[in-house]
């Protein structure tokens, strides 16, 4: 897809300017496209046919490199990864994201960095997600970005500009990538979802999920697993005697940022159930929130939220995580 296949998006790229800055950095939450937009005026950049921020071209030699990924002056910074190591009882383990961007993968960029482009137009960088570099990689890139050469430019991506450090942040053109709203964001989904965004309180659940992100509600509303995962866990909850154990046992095979969005949005709903004063987040499931929230008051789930916000501080830890759901469900508010 081209930038202006994402409406949303050209506020964004009106504010980088006529021309691409030394070091750029875009922000904005996750799901609004905008590695689309830092690719998009990296190949602008790159494009030998325009001077400016502008559509390239697609046709020149650069272009065609661009596309092809082998452009000699595009460089695409990412997480690092371990290497496979060896346990003490000789079996290797498996490769893992360090989800950290090193000082070594930095520092590679040093004769990049300082060597005139091949094409004789200009080189480009883009580091994604910019919130991973480590302390000594920020330092480490901030003396390529306080005196870059002529024909440098950096394109940072992160969701929270707040996460980089500030001498960096200083140095950076700050551009905020910002949602649509709801209704744009509906009738986005509606062109480019595979069907599913038919049923139009599963698609409103979706995008407020998240926040009214296009291309985060299209893969959640396209995501049949979560909405039954959903459906069991308040299907659970909604019954008179809850069954602790069976709902530790479904919630011990999902993946913690699953359920932390499954409950979030449900603890909202039965704190402003009473007030009818918000939305509901599982509008389709009013009934149930209804028998969940039964005379519980709304002080009762707020204090459990506190409770499964500290189980989320740990809920990677290696100890049994069943025991520790089954901990945390026999702590649930009930009459």
């Amino acid at each position: 897809m081209h930038v202006s296949d994402y409406p949303w998006l050209i506020e964004a790229k009106k504010n980088v300017g006529k021309t691409l800055p030394p070091a750029l950095l875009i922000h904005g939450i996750e799901g609004i496209g905008k590695n689309v937009l830092a690719t998009y005026l990296a190949q602008s950049a790159l494009c030998e046919q325009t001077t400016s921020i502008s559509d390239p071209c697609g046709e020149c030699p650069s272009c065609d490199l661009f596309k092809a990924d082998t452009h000699p002056d595009f460089k695409l910074l990412t997480n690092d990864e371990e290497d496979v190591s060896t346990s003490e009882s000789g079996s290797s383990t498996s490769k893992k994201s360090k989800h950290v961007i090193s000082v070594k993968s930095v520092r590679n960029l040093g004769t990049f960095c300082v060597t005139k482009p091949h094409r004789g137009h200009a080189k480009v960088i883009i580091i994604d997600p910019a919130e991973n570099l480590n302390q000594s990689a920020s330092n480490a890139l901030l003396k390529n970005i306080e005196e870059p050469a002529e024909f440098l430019h950096f394109i940072l991506i992160a969701k929270h500009k707040e996460t980089l450090i500030p001498t960096l942040l200083s140095r950076c053109l700050k551009v905020h990538a910002r949602p649509p709203d709801a209704k744009e964001a509906s009738k986005w989904i509606a062109v480019h979802a595979q069907g599913k965004s038919e049923n139009k309180l599963r698609l409103q659940l979706a995008i407020r999920l998240s926040g009214n992100a296009p291309l985060s509600a299209i893969k959640l509303v396209e995501d049949d697993e979560f909405f039954s995962t959903r459906d069991k866990i308040i299907s659970l909850l909604s019954q008179n005697q809850i069954d602790i154990f069976a709902l530790a046992t479904l919630c011990e095979k999902i993946e913690t940022s699953t359920l932390q969005t499954i409950f979030y949005a449900l603890l909202h709903d039965l704190m402003s159930y009473e007030l009818k004063t918000d939305q509901l987040f599982h509008e389709d499931k009013s009934i149930e929130i209804g028998q969940i929230k039964r005379s519980i008051t709304s002080k009762a789930f707020s204090r459990w939220q506190t409770v499964f916000n500290d189980y989320l501080k740990s809920a990677n830890h290696p100890l049994n995580r069943r025991l520790a759901l089954e901990s945390l469900f026999l702590k649930w508010p009930q009459t």
